[in-house]
């Protein structure tokens, strides 16, 4: 924090000596600031921790679907070029700036621009706001995981209790009715086996044949033109009335059907006066899993027994606090701060089982998944390029995903990175890291993309579907498809168990760096707590707790999916553009890359030439087409309910999103407007290219990061605005 110290701009002539009276006096402010501030045992603590931030639940639950949804591995050409072009610059950059200052995200922008000090407020805000409701998502993969401790998983089948509603069917449950030969043909309804003529009045149909399980449903009279194609889910083709396209064949050649009401749905083709044609008088038969919904044992589970929800829960009657989930919660806290009550000394440790437990169990679950039946079905949709879908390259959304996934997959803008890297010896080669770590996140992603999809295949073999009806994304896959899928497998508690606690794992990792992230601010704020180091951790996780309850209501699903799809959204890719452009454009990129050559670093020539390409123009590009698509694709917070698939909020509430996506932002211009008052107080310059050059209390952390001192080159600390006056040739 500045507290309102002069800068390092020099005027007119004298710049040397100057910039080197300035040095010494930067140097004595490092030598007077407290030195304990603690940093890693070793390397590999710090390679470990930053692995498992950047590999997450998004690589098991959220890539799978996005690579399926955008065209299996076309999708993963997009990735890649993402991560070459807009991840792994961010990232390589913020280990750079936090390694080289030793500081927190506030100290660290508060040293390099007084007046973009609130930047580092603003990682703060939504890191905190991200940590409160991530801890949800390890508290219910703690509820899960004891209550697999069964010979019976509690979601294998539909007990006969509230926890399951009259729609709810297991593949297994539905077999014994089909198998029971007494009495007419039945279905697996309301909890136990009902005729399927009953079931189809139920639903307002008749069942049409006494042998086959179909119920009959009349077909309204519509027009036969090209918006019917909509109704058999194909694209209609204009070259033509009534014309669809299903697809294209091995040459590329678009496959067109030509309709008839009879191809729809049984229908009487009636010629209209105008030449066109309308279908009347029609039916359709639908298979029982077409004629109604039916919901999984796992999805009523999750919303009914761990959840908690009825169909009255809403945001107006969000119920009281379910205990299972406080406590669970309660103990996803109490593991958190137990590993980061002694910092970084104990984080360290931790993390070698929990950064690299996750691949034992994907490794196995890969050897289990792929044996079987239907597993290659999953995979080949999951990797397998139709014409289609390389087609879809040529979508914009196809490429903005792929940037969106990246950029949230690695975690820049949070301050995670510039915290872990922070406690780094000021020699640490965090180029190599930077590469092994994004690289490895990427491949993390393609490896758990193979698992799931191979469990996937076996459910939709099991449930007779096709992949593309089983496949869902986040909460959906981790918490209603795998455990139906593993509650099908021999041994289910053996399975349930491995997986829960890899999700587990997965997340504490990232927890660990996000809360790490906002108590090292707390210190870096006030170093005289360093000695009270576990006060603060245990204070950070009580705070953390209470503010957490509010998700552990009935409707808590509501509040966790508001903060999930508004506090980390445009907000954050806006604090990415800005730190870029600031780093870039006012603190300079020749300095940075002469802040990695004082580290010790020896960067070729190419990769040089690269990293300034990134940074200066394709970065700040590409982060700026992402915040404009999440924009212009903007949609309106939601999330399910027991007979609701789409709840979206009310207007209340989601202002009530844009509010916490504004807040963070707010801080910028309100940090630097205290900036600027406590400058102009103390007779300091105001001037704009001394409120956004670096204070005299910049420079590297090699007196407390590092245990060999290097000497600092003057030239990078002369300052004059944002123009750079030492002669040295970095390229």
């Amino acid at each position: 924090m500045g507290h309102g110290e002069g800068t390092g701009g020099g005027k007119g002539s004298g710049k040397g000596a100057l910039a080197s009276k300035e040095i010494s006096k930067s140097q004595e402010v490092l030598d007077a600031e407290p030195t304990d501030r603690g940093n890693w045992d070793n390397q590999c603590d710090f390679f470990l921790s930053c692995l498992g931030y950047a590999v997450g639940l998004g690589n098991v639950w959220r890539f799978p679907y996005l690579c399926y949804q955008h065209g299996g591995a076309t999708f993963l050409i997009a990735y890649v070029v993402m991560l070459l072009v807009a991840g792994l610059p961010l990232f390589f950059l913020e280990l750079t700036i936090g390694q080289y200052s030793g500081k927190g995200p506030i100290k660290l922008f508060g040293r390099v621009a007084p007046a973009m000090k609130g930047l580092g407020h603003a990682m703060l805000v939504i890191t905190f706001l991200v940590v409160i409701y991530y801890n949800m998502i390890i508290a219910w993969t703690i509820f899960y995981t004891f209550m697999g401790f069964t010979s019976e998983l509690p979601w294998s089948k539909c007990y006969d209790t509230d926890l399951f509603g009259e729609n709810c069917y297991t593949v297994a449950q539905d077999n014994e009715c089909l198998n029971n030969t007494q009495g007419p043909l039945s279905a697996f309804w309301r909890k136990e086996c009902t005729p399927v003529e009953d079931l189809c009045q139920h639903f307002n149909m008749t069942m049409p044949r006494a042998d086959e399980r179909v119920c009959r449903k009349p077909v309204p009279p519509f027009l036969l033109d090209m918006e019917a194609c909509k109704l058999i889910k194909l694209e209609p083709f204009k070259n033509g009335p009534a014309r669809c396209k299903n697809g294209t064949n091995e040459e590329g050649e678009d496959m067109i059907i030509n309709l008839s009401c009879n191809i729809l749905f049984n229908s009487k083709e009636i010629e209209l006066t105008n030449g066109s044609a309308s279908c009347a008088d029609g039916y359709q038969d639908l298979p029982l899993n077409k004629a109604y919904k039916r919901v999984t044992a796992s999805e009523d589970y999750f919303k009914r027994g761990m959840l908690g929800m009825d169909s009255e829960t809403t945001w107006l009657n969000m119920g009281g606090l379910k205990w299972e989930l406080v406590l669970c919660l309660a103990g996803a806290w109490a593991i958190v701060c137990l590993c980061l009550i002694k910092g970084v000394q104990s984080s360290g440790k931790v993390v070698y089982f929990t950064a690299l437990f996750p691949y034992l169990v994907l490794t196995i679950l890969l050897i289990h998944g792929a044996m079987l039946e239907g597993a290659y079905k999953g995979i080949e949709y999951y990797v397998y390029p139709t014409a289609d879908k390389v087609a879809k390259l040529n979508n914009v959304k196809v490429w903005s995903d792929a940037a969106t996934q990246i950029f949230y997959s690695l975690g820049p803008s949070f301050g995670g990175l510039i915290t872990l890297a922070s406690y780094n010896r000021f020699d640490n080669n965090c180029h190599r890291d930077a590469i092994l770590i994004a690289f490895a996140n990427c491949g993390t992603s393609i490896f758990a993309g193979f698992v799931i999809f191979s469990i996937i295949g076996f459910m939709a073999n099991s449930a007779g579907l096709e992949v593309e009806d089983v496949i869902k994304g986040g909460t959906g896959l981790a918490f209603i498809a795998y455990p139906d899928a593993v509650a099908q497998m021999p041994v289910p508690p053996l399975w349930s168990f491995l997986f829960f606690t890899m999700l587990i794992t997965l997340g504490l990792d990232s927890q660990f760096t996000m809360t790490e992230t906002v108590t090292t601010a707390v210190l870096d704020q006030w170093p005289k707590l360093r000695d009270h180091k576990g006060k603060v951790v245990t204070a950070a996780s009580f705070v953390g707790f209470i503010l957490g309850l509010s998700m552990c209501s009935r409707g808590g699903i509501f509040m966790f999916e508001l903060i999930n799809w508004y506090s980390a959204s445009w907000s954050l890719l806006l604090l990415a553009i800005i730190e870029v452009i600031l780093l870039m454009y006012g603190y300079g990129f020749r300095r940075v890359f002469e802040n990695i050559e004082e580290m010790g670093m020896r960067l070729p020539k190419f990769m040089k030439w690269y990293w300034m390409a990134t940074w200066l123009v394709l970065t700040p590009g590409i982060l700026t087409f992402v915040l404009i698509m999440t924009f212009v694709q903007y949609t309106p917070a939601y999330t399910f309910r027991i007979d609701v698939d789409k709840y979206v909020f009310p207007v209340g509430i989601q202002l009530l999103g844009w509010l916490m996506a504004l807040l963070p932002i707010v801080f910028i211009p309100f940090i630097g407007f205290l900036q600027y008052r406590k400058r102009k107080a103390a007779g300091q310059s105001t001037e704009l290219r001394d409120m956004f050059s670096p204070n005299n209390k910049w420079g590297p952390a090699i007196e407390t990061n590092s245990h060999v001192p290097k000497e600092k080159d003057p030239n990078s600390y002369i300052n004059e605005g944002f123009k750079y006056v030492a002669e040295t040739n970095y390229l």
